[in-house]
């Protein structure tokens, strides 16, 4: 699961950043811990769609966008070899 949502918490962080946020700011906006946005940021936990539009929503940015700037960071080779990999072949 960590490897599918790395993506995730590096753009939030990045957009936030690019705001000029700090994540007390944005979590005070959208009524979130900011320990949880911590989480989120440093992909040790997964946000759900409900938080994903309060983040956006935070940002200032459409949700969509969002998601076509985690599609961009995505090395779908690397991906879909560690998905389709026979954990027995590597023994």
């Amino acid at each position: 699961m960590k490897e599918k949502t790395i993506y995730i918490g590096k753009v939030i962080r990045s957009l936030r950043k690019a705001k000029g946020m700090t994540q007390e700011e944005l979590a005070n906006e959208i009524y979130l811990d900011r320990s949880y946005l911590s989480e989120i940021e440093r992909n040790l936990k997964a946000p759900s769609l409900y938080t994903i539009f309060k983040l956006t929503k935070g940002l200032d940015i459409p949700p969509g966008e969002l998601i076509v700037k985690i599609y961009d960071c995505i090395d779908f080779d690397r991906l879909f070899e560690q998905e389709f990999t026979d954990p027995e072949k590597d023994k």
